[in-house]
């Protein structure tokens, strides 16, 4: 049994498939249960299908969180037929969020924490109300401020991505600055989704924001993320 490819890199919130491929080693073909093992905190790992007969083929997906830890990480595949059982290995670099893959750390937020996201005063990570899965960021808008919340993220220079996330409330700002400027405003009293697109110049570094407008009330951001 072999997967491949063998290996592959994906940012915090991408994923990646590759193929299981069994064989007969010898006597007649048995079926074979498929199981995974090995994946770590924000990392899924799925098979389809979970079962095949010798000589047939599998394909694995494996998804790394927005909140997935940076680092290589070794993903087992397990086949068994009655006594029988042959493991194949897939290895999987979750990349930086300084190493120009574009996806903010913790764009979900089910960290249940703001770090690395900063916000003026008021910002939090709320229970509700959420776009997907069990957190979302506030930016607390008030008379005297924005609310602004923020990440910082080392991009590749001189290439094109698109900001996207699920924006709730009045005047709800999602843009970046830095070296590239772009923006969309939206006013919704659900989650409704933004995007914009940009370009990079030279050093590649830009801040992804959230905020509302004066005395506008909390915005609330969930599912961000930046994409090449």
């Amino acid at each position: 049994m072999a997967v491949a490819p063998a290996s592959a890199t994906v940012a915090p919130g991408g994923s990646t498939t590759a193929t299981v491929n069994t064989a007969v080693v010898s006597g007649n073909a048995r079926t074979a249960a498929l199981t995974t093992g090995g994946a770590p905190a924000g990392v899924t790992a799925t098979l389809s299908p979970t079962s095949v007969t010798a000589g047939g083929t599998s394909k694995l997906t494996v998804t790394a969180s927005a909140s997935a830890a940076p680092g290589t990480y070794r993903i087992d595949v397990t086949g068994a037929a009655g006594t029988l059982s042959h493991t194949a290995s897939f290895t999987l670099t979750v990349s930086g969020p300084g190493g120009g893959t574009g996806a903010p750390v913790n764009g979900d937020f089910e960290t249940g924490s703001l770090g690395p996201w900063t916000c003026e005063s008021g910002g939090a990570v709320v229970s509700t109300p959420v776009h997907g899965g069990s957190h979302a960021l506030a930016a607390a808008a008030t008379a005297s401020q924005t609310g602004e919340c923020a990440q910082t993220l080392a991009l590749s220079p001189h290439t094109k991505y698109t900001l996207s996330g699920w924006v709730q409330g009045s005047y709800g700002y999602l843009g970046v600055r830095g070296d590239a400027t772009a923006s969309v405003w939206g006013s919704s009293s659900g989650y409704a989704k933004q995007s914009v697109t940009f370009t990079t110049g030279s050093s590649g570094t830009v801040t992804v924001c959230l905020h509302g407008w004066y005395g506008q009330g909390t915005v609330y951001g969930d599912d961000i993320s930046v994409t090449s």
